[in-house]
């Protein structure tokens, strides 16, 4: 789906294969009149002009009065998916065609009618307007009107990148107890004190010098580490296809690693500056990649810490 252009409507007018004919009556019409004076001559060219200029007049008041909305429109897509919605047209009850030009195929109706359009989401982009083709014509079809207009649609559609897995896959995402399985963290690694032992403690937690000095058992009260981290930052350098190709492994890696139960951090540069954030369903990955642009990302304040770190680039992908 292409960038709509601003500014509204744009009128074209096109003549028909009836408008060339109904020209070339009235000039004959015309020229026998100025010719030999016959009335009937004159009153064909003028009945042609004025059928002519009534059937544009027409073409132009019906055609501006046409009102196109979108509905039914997804939230979430990737490059290269087929996006299906509804336009809904009211206006005049003369036949019209209905074509966004992203180049969708035309839906010809007669308002007030809807009807459902498939169009390609071929850019990586947050889509919130949608640009459409109304033609309509008079009532002898003489004339054909194209307008364009903006139509602001309910809800943004965010296209994301497509996943591409990278050729040499980030070992962090390959170093699990099983497929789909998380590394195992480790577990009592960090202590915040010791408390009485309570039956069903185990025994590997009791510290036995403070149980030692009490006269009675004590166990560390320890802070269960959560999920294993990534942090997927992606640079799309120059942006072009290269900078996509990026964009597609870096939701590679944000995907398999939700997959997998990781906690996901993604750091991307939006046009407000560089964005941090930690992802919560796979949407978020996408969403998030779609309003994507050039710029160098930042990672977490308090640095990747004990979090596995992938950077993603147009020149290739690292893991300081």
């Amino acid at each position: 789906m292409q960038p709509p252009a601003t500014g509204g409507w744009k009128r074209q007018t096109r003549a028909s294969v009836g408008t060339a004919g109904v020209l070339i009556a009235a000039g004959v019409g015309w020229s026998l009149w100025v010719k030999t004076g016959l009335r009937l001559a004159a009153f064909v060219s003028i009945a042609a002009g004025v059928a002519l200029l009534l059937d544009l007049m027409l073409a132009v008041v019906a055609t501006r009065r046409v009102v196109a909305t979108v509905d039914g429109l997804p939230t979430d897509a990737f490059v290269g998916d087929q996006v299906g919605f509804t336009i809904s047209v009211t206006g005049p009850g003369l036949p019209f065609r209905i074509r966004p030009v992203s180049g969708a195929d035309p839906l010809v109706v007669t308002p007030p009618a809807s009807g459902r359009v498939n169009a390609v989401a071929d850019v990586r982009e947050v889509v919130t307007e949608l640009e459409v083709e109304v033609t309509g014509s008079g009532l002898s079809g003489l004339v054909t009107c194209a307008r364009r207009q903006t139509v602001v649609l309910p809800r943004p559609l965010a296209v994301g990148p497509r996943p591409s897995a990278p050729a040499h896959p980030f070992p962090e995402l390959f170093g699990t107890s099983g497929e789909g399985a998380p590394r195992p963290a480790a577990v009592g690694d960090i202590v915040r004190g010791v408390r009485d032992y309570v039956p069903g403690d185990p025994v590997r937690r009791v510290h036995w010098p403070s149980s030692a000095r009490r006269g009675d058992l004590v166990v560390k009260e320890v802070e269960e580490p959560g999920a294993p981290r990534l942090v997927v930052a992606l640079d799309l350098g120059g942006g072009a296809a290269a900078g996509e190709l990026a964009a597609a492994r870096a939701a590679w890696y944000a995907y398999e690693a939700l997959r997998r139960g990781y906690e996901v951090v993604l750091a991307t540069a939006e046009p407000s500056g560089p964005v941090v954030g930690r992802m919560g369903p796979p949407t978020d990955v996408n969403q998030r990649l779609a309003r994507a642009v050039r710029g160098k990302p930042r990672l977490p304040a308090a640095g990747a810490g004990r979090a596995a770190v992938v950077v993603v680039t147009p020149e290739g992908d690292s893991w300081p």
